[in-house]
């Protein structure tokens, strides 16, 4: 009977720690290399990143000196590096979406002017120049068909052949704007009791409403067209007589700018401001300038009317009737 054979044990791995101590110090360098290379710091480069940043959120920023350490870690030695944004990220109102209301209302002015000189320019070329009292109020850009002969007759809303031609001229323009388009229709003080027109808002209305067709016929959508009438409760010239009724005679074409209330109301202002720094375009004969304003007295309440008038494609204009004391 053959002898078994006899098979020697497997010496025990005792050297297997040695694999994992290995990973360890592989791992434990690279660390300290990448600390080592973040830790230099290029200054130039730091100063151009926080002027950058500066100019972007319209904030001074204060750069700290960066690592002036001796070790040559300076991030393990305990000095700092570090750009002071904390009051430029705490104040959301620097961002686009909480621009102050101010830097608003100046680029709501801007744009308005820009749309006036666009104007300014159709009326050149129509030979009007002059024909409109431009001005930016709390609506937007008002349009005032102000003069003292040129647009409408006592007691008739009749588009006169001048006001036919500034028209014209205009309602490219306002085709053009992505803003609403008001009309505000006015008269004078004189009282009027025809069959046509039994009051002055009639008489206000009607003015409107023309003007209204005669862009809604210029290429102006009539989506965007809105009429106003105010009677005689809004005068520009508080003198009697005919001279001075005439300029009482009037439209007030309004761009009406699509800011939020609070910052409409900073429009005037800014508009000043705009102006001052802005070289003035060369102008013809302007029109009478708007004086101070009367208007019926007391608190009486608004009262609203509507109108319905057929334009020249079949379409129906809406006029709105307003009594504002």
């Amino acid at each position: 009977m053959a002898k078994k054979k006899h098979e020697c044990p497997e010496p025990e791995n005792t050297e297997r720690w040695a694999v994992s101590y290995l990973d360890m110090i592989t791992v434990m360098m690279c660390l300290f290399l990448v600390l080592y290379a973040i830790s230099q710091v290029d200054s130039g480069k730091l100063a151009k990143l926080s002027k950058s940043l500066a100019a972007g959120f319209n904030q001074s920023l204060q750069v700290v000196s960066p690592l002036h350490t001796t070790s040559g870690l300076g991030l393990l030695s305990g000095s700092t590096s570090a750009v002071n944004l904390g009051s430029m990220m705490g104040n959301d109102t620097t961002t686009a979406a909480g621009q102050p209301e101010r830097i608003q209302a100046m680029a709501e002015a801007s744009h308005l002017n820009q749309i006036k000189q666009q104007v300014e320019q159709a009326l050149a070329s129509a030979g009007q120049t002059g024909a409109l009292q431009m001005r930016i109020t709390e609506k937007g850009l008002v349009l005032g068909m102000v003069a003292s002969d040129t647009y409408f007759k006592p007691g008739d809303a009749e588009v006169q052949p001048t006001a036919q031609a500034v028209l014209a001229a205009l309602a490219p323009v306002l085709a053009g704007t992505p803003e609403d388009v008001a009309i505000e229709g006015y008269a004078d003080p004189n009282p009027q009791y025809s069959a046509k027109y039994p009051s002055n808002y009639h008489l206000a209305a009607g003015r409107a409403i023309e003007v209204l067709i005669h862009l809604r016929n210029g290429g102006v959508p009539g989506s965007k067209l809105r009429t106003i009438s105010y009677g005689a409760d809004h005068q520009t010239q508080v003198e009697a007589g005919q001279d001075a009724w005439s300029l009482n005679r009037r439209v007030d074409i309004v761009i009406m700018s699509r800011a939020k209330d609070s910052v409409r109301a900073m429009l005037p202002e800014a508009a000043k401001q705009l102006s001052q720094g802005l070289p003035q375009a060369p102008t013809g004969p302007q029109a009478p300038q708007i004086g101070s304003k009367a208007g019926g007295g007391g608190n009486a309440p608004e009262t609203s009317g509507t109108s319905n008038q057929t334009g020249k494609n079949g379409d129906t204009l809406r006029s709105e009737v307003r009594t504002v004391n």
